[in-house]
C-alpha cells in the first residue's frame, strides 16, 4: 500500500520583509533677504506606501523651519515645504502586499546659488512590509508512523491610528516663535480586548524672539495617551508601538495686564504598533513508514521577537564639542533642536547605550550681530536589559549650556525607550515522499540488539515498527535502554 500523507494549512498575515532607503530632498527659497542661517529644522512625514511588484513607491513631505539674521541683522524665520517621492526594491514585495514607513532625516546643508538658497535633506526611509503567508506543515497519514511535537508559530503584525491633543501653559511675554519641535517616546504599550493602550510622552522644545528681541528657549514635557482599536489583540504576546508626531501648531496670546503669554500646542500623533503573536500547533517531528523508506523535507521558521519594553532615565554631563572656534565676544544666548543619535551595542554580557546629544548654538555679539554652531556631547552609559537585540529611542530634556575658559560644558537628561527581543525558531516537516520498498522478513519472530541509550521512538523508526506495538511486545523494557538488553519483533505470517 501506498503512503497517503496528511498535510495541514496555518495561514496569517506577518511581516514579509524589511527595507532601509535614502532620497536626497531639495527645496528653494528666495535668498537675497536672507543674511547667515541661525538653525534649521528638518521634519518628514509620510503620506502614501503603496506595494507593487518587486518595490514600494512611497511618498513624503518635508517641513523646514528656517531661523536665520536678515540683511539688517535682525533674526527672523520662514517656513518651507516640499513633496518627494521615492522607491524601495525588494524581490519579496507584491501589490498584495501593504506596508508601513517611518522617516528621519539627516545631514541638513545649505547652499546659495544665484539669488536662490538651496536647502538640502537626507530622508531615511524604515519600511516594514506585510503580506499574507501560509506555512504547510505534515500532520500524518497511511501507512505512516508520526512523532508529534507542539511548537509556537510567532509573528509580527502591524496596526495604525492616530489621535490629536491639545496643551497649554504660560510663559514669559514672547515677540515670536522662531523655532518649536517636537519628539513623541513610547513609555509602555499594553494589551487588551480589542485595543492597544500605549502611554508615552511628547517632548516639545521651543525657541522664542521675546519682546527685548533677546533669544531664549522652553521646553514642555507632554503625557499622552493612545486607544489603537485592533482586533488582531487576541493570541498577541507582547507590543511596542512607533509614534510619530504628524502635526503640530503653536498660537501664542498675550495677557498684557500679567504679562504673561499663554502658549497652546494644537498636535496630531500617529503610532503604528507592532503585535508579536503566538499560536499553537501540533507538527510532526518525525516519521517514518514500515512499508518504505521515506523522503522528507524539513522547514525552519523563525524571527526577533519582543520580549520587554522598558524605559530608563540617565543625567549626562561634561565637555562638549563645539564646531569651529568661538569668538570670545560671542554670548550664548539659547541652544535650540536638543536631539540624540542613540544605538546599544553588547559588551560582554552587558548591553551599553552609546550616542551623541546633538544640538544648534545661537550667539550675539556686542554689536547684536548672530552666529551659529553646532554642539555635540557623546555617552555612553549601561543599561538593564538583556536580549539577542536591543533597540532604542531617546528624547533630550533639561539641556544645559554654559561657556567655560576651556570651551562649552553641557548637561542633559535623556530619557530612553528600550525594545528588547530574542530570536525564535522553530521546525517541522513540510513534505514526505515514498522511497524504496522495505525488505520484508520472513521470520516470525525477530531478536535485535539494540544501542544503548536509545529510546523508543528511536528503536522503533530503525526498526520500522510501531512503538505501542514494540511496547507490548517487550513489557519489561525501559527506556533508554541499557548495553547488552534485547528486543523481540513478532510478525503474523500469512
Amino acid at each position: 500500500m501506498a503512503i497517503k500523507p496528511q498535510y495541514e494549512t496555518y495561514r496569517y498575515t506577518g511581516e514579509s520583509c524589511r527595507l532601509q532607503s535614502q532620497s536626497i530632498v531639495e527645496c528653494r527659497l528666495p535668498g537675497s533677504e536672507i543674511g547667515s542661517i541661525l538653525a534649521i529644522y528638518a521634519k518628514a512625514i509620510p503620506t502614501e506606501c503603496t506595494c507593487m511588484d518587486g518595490e514600494v513607491r512611497y511618498s513624503g513631505k518635508l517641513l523646514l523651519c528656517i531661523t536665520y539674521e536678515d540683511g539688517n541683522r535682525k533674526i527672523c524665520r520662514v517656513e518651507r515645504g516640499a513633496e518627494f517621492f521615492h522607491n524601495a526594491k525588494n524581490a519579496e514585495v507584491t501589490p498584495a502586499c501593504f506596508a508601513k514607513a517611518a522617516f528621519a532625516t539627516q545631514n541638513i546643508t545649505h547652499r546659495r546659488e544665484g539669488s536662490g538658497l538651496y536647502v538640502s535633506v537626507i530622508v531615511d526611509a524604515d519600511i516594514n512590509v506585510y503580506g499574507a503567508k501560509q506555512t504547510e506543515y505534515l500532520v500524518g497519514g497511511e501507512e505512516l508512523i508520526v512523532q508529534k511535537k507542539g511548537v509556537t508559530l510567532t509573528h509580527t503584525l502591524c496596526v495604525s491610528g492616530e489621535t490629536e491633543g491639545e496643551d497649554e501653559f504660560e510663559t514669559q511675554t514672547v515677540g515670536d516663535i522662531l523655532l518649536h519641535s517636537e519628539t513623541a517616546l513610547v513609555n509602555a504599550v499594553r494589551i487588551s480586548a480589542g485595543q492597544l493602550d500605549i502611554d508615552g510622552e511628547l517632548c516639545l522644545h521651543i525657541c522664542v524672539l521675546q519682546a527685548d528681541d533677546s533669544v531664549c528657549s522652553y521646553e514642555r514635557l507632554i503625557p499622552f495617551h493612545m486607544q489603537i482599536p485592533c482586533e488582531e489583540t487576541l493570541g498577541a504576546v507582547s507590543a511596542s508601538a512607533r509614534v510619530c508626531v504628524k502635526s503640530a501648531t503653536l498660537t501664542a496670546g498675550v495677557d498684557e495686564e500679567k504679562n504673561i503669554t499663554k502658549t497652546v500646542l494644537s498636535y496630531c500623533l500617529s503610532a503604528d504598533c507592532f503585535l508579536h503573536t503566538g499560536e499553537e500547533l501540533t507538527v510532526v517531528d518525525d516519521v517514518f513508514s514500515p512499508a518504505a523508506h521515506l523522503v522528507c523535507t524539513q522547514e525552519n521558521g523563525g524571527g526577533m521577537y519582543l520580549t520587554k519594553l522598558t524605559t530608563c532615565t540617565q543625567r549626562l554631563g561634561g565637555a562638549a564639542h563645539v564646531a569651529g572656534v568661538l569668538d570670545e565676544d560671542y554670548t550664548l544666548q539659547a541652544a535650540v533642536l536638543p536631539r540624540a543619535e542613540i544605538a546599544c551595542k553588547k559588551t560582554g554580557n552587558t548591553w551599553e547605550a552609546e550616542g551623541v546629544v546633538l544640538a544648534e548654538l545661537i550667539l550675539k555679539d556686542g554689536e547684536n550681530g548672530y552666529k551659529s554652531t553646532s554642539l555635540s556631547l557623546p555617552f555612553v552609559f549601561p543599561v538593564n536589559v538583556d536580549g539577542e537585540r536591543v533597540d532604542a529611542d531617546c528624547i533630550v530634556c533639561g539641556l544645559n549650556v554654559r561657556k567655560t575658559s576651556a570651551g562649552m560644558e553641557a548637561e542633559a537628561t535623556v530619557k530612553v525607550s528600550l525594545r528588547a527581543y530574542d530570536k525564535r525558531e522553530w521546525s517541522y516537516l513540510s513534505q514526505v515522499k515514498e522511497g524504496e520498498k522495505r525488505a520484508v522478513s520472513n521470520a516470525a519472530v525477530s531478536v535485535f540488539l539494540p544501542r544503548a541509550g536509545e529510546d523508543l521512538w528511536q528503536v522503533a523508526k530503525r526498526l520500522a515498527c510501531d512503538p505501542d506495538e514494540l511496547q507490548k511486545s517487550n513489557p519489561d523494557l525501559t527506556f533508554p535502554v541499557k548495553e547488552g538488553e534485547r528486543i523481540f519483533v513478532y510478525r503474523q505470517i500469512p
